[in-house]
């Protein structure tokens, strides 16, 4: 760990000849108090993320790369050279942002390397986005996962494209499974049982896309399509007989990846002081145990000032094959989400509701962060998951939490 911590300090103030302003980044020290112990897991844990980031324009092209290195008090991770993050857990030191942008033509592109992907038009959730690999080792903070990929994107008058091929699947990352953070309830399998979860590989090929979108007045449309690779795995479950070894049972655990192709319509308007979005989406897929998905999501936005308030609804038409939970993608529908972020002379402030309409659980979020000078802020919140054990959000209970962080950037 001390080796990355050195290397990003020694970036940092090494003479270079870009612009001062081409870095950017951060340090940040974060401390969390737990409601509960769980498990010989503390009340308390800490950690420490170190995140720097350079960009620069020579004429018309754009170069962009990112890196952080993190430190936590429990669980650590082990260090490992991970650039696709296609490992079990994630490694402290991570490639974030690593790619360049050209210009093909007037108003067309090509970008390749590691980058992050977002399509969707309803923040909170959004199926043209839900296939999109996700890191849960914190489940309260759902970070995107960046793509290796390359993109071609343009625009003429009002219509606008992009494709994408990413040639590697970057799988989920789950949190470790009988940790507090694993979205499994304590009393789904027998008590003391251990779970041994085992590192695996992947399938190589990733996913093919194309979005088209075209304005017209106030109104927004917009198609998709892809097939490939689905990067939240199926989790196989064995009792084998031979490692019963002692009075715990002990469950393995292995991750499986099924292809699933897709097919979503999204339509935006503008009407007076509100934005209303809706996304439906077919997902189709011969796996037994994520068969096909009809989602559906509603939107309507409105701007405060400097914030704004935005209340999303999403639903399944489809009932899954298996206890939804373990489909993470759709684990929460169907699902109201309400969340008003605002900005403030003095800092900025955010509020989140988040409930499953299944089981009726659910989770509050308040944050408020206070800008001591122009580079340095101390932020303060909690994240309180409630309700049924058996949603995705209620067997998070055990997780309940407050944090309090100081961040200085440059």
């Amino acid at each position: 760990m001390i080796l990355p911590l050195l290397f990003l300090i020694s970036l940092l103030l090494l003479p270079c000849t870009a612009e001062a302003n081409d870095f950017s980044g951060y340090a940040e020290l974060k401390g969390f108090a737990y409601s509960e112990r769980y498990d010989g897991e503390p009340y308390g844990a800490g950690s420490g993320t170190l995140f720097s980031k350079w960009e620069h324009r020579p004429g018309e092209a754009q170069l962009t790369a990112s890196l952080r290195a993190e430190w936590l008090t429990s669980p650590q991770d082990q260090l490992s050279f991970d650039p696709a993050d296609r490992r079990l857990r994630r490694s402290p030191l991570s490639l974030r942002d690593l790619w360049v942008r050209l210009p093909l033509a007037p108003s067309h592109d090509v970008e390749f390397g590691r980058f992050q992907l977002g399509w969707g038009q309803t923040d909170g959730y959004s199926p043209a986005d839900a296939f999109l690999p996700r890191d849960l080792t914190d489940p309260f903070t759902d970070e995107k996962l960046p793509l290796w990929a390359l993109r071609v994107s343009g625009q003429e008058e009002s219509f606008r494209y992009q494709a994408v091929l990413a040639p590697v699947t970057t799988p989920w990352r789950l949190p470790p499974l009988g940790s507090r953070y694993a979205p499994i309830a304590a009393g789904a399998l027998p008590q003391q049982t251990v779970l041994r979860e085992r590192e695996d590989d992947p399938p190589v090929p990733g996913f093919i896309a194309l979005r088209l979108l075209a304005t017209r007045g106030d109104w927004d449309l917009g198609l998709w399509m892809r097939t490939g690779v689905r990067p939240a795995p199926l989790l196989q479950f064995s009792l084998d007989p031979a490692l019963q070894t002692g009075p715990a049972p002990i469950v393995s655990v292995e991750r499986r990846y099924a292809r699933e192709q897709g097919v979503g319509v999204e339509l935006s308007r503008v009407a007076g002081l509100y934005v209303l979005r809706a996304e439906l989406a077919g997902l189709l897929s011969k796996d037994p145990e994520l068969g096909d998905a009809v989602i559906g999501t509603a939107s309507v936005e409105r701007g405060f000032g400097d914030g704004k308030l935005l209340v999303t609804l999403a639903a399944n038409a489809i009932e899954p094959p298996v206890n939804q939970t373990l489909l993470f993608d759709r684990a929460l529908l169907p699902a109201l989400i309400a969340a008003w972020n605002q900005t403030e002379p003095w800092g900025d402030w955010k509020v989140v509701s988040t409930t499953g309409l299944e089981h009726m659980d659910g989770m509050a979020k308040g944050e408020v962060g206070y800008n001591m000078t122009d580079t340095w802020k101390i932020t303060t919140g909690g994240d309180l998951p409630y309700g049924s054990d058996n949603g995705a959000l209620g067997a998070l209970k055990k997780a309940r939490r407050i944090y309090l962080a100081l961040r200085r950037s440059w």
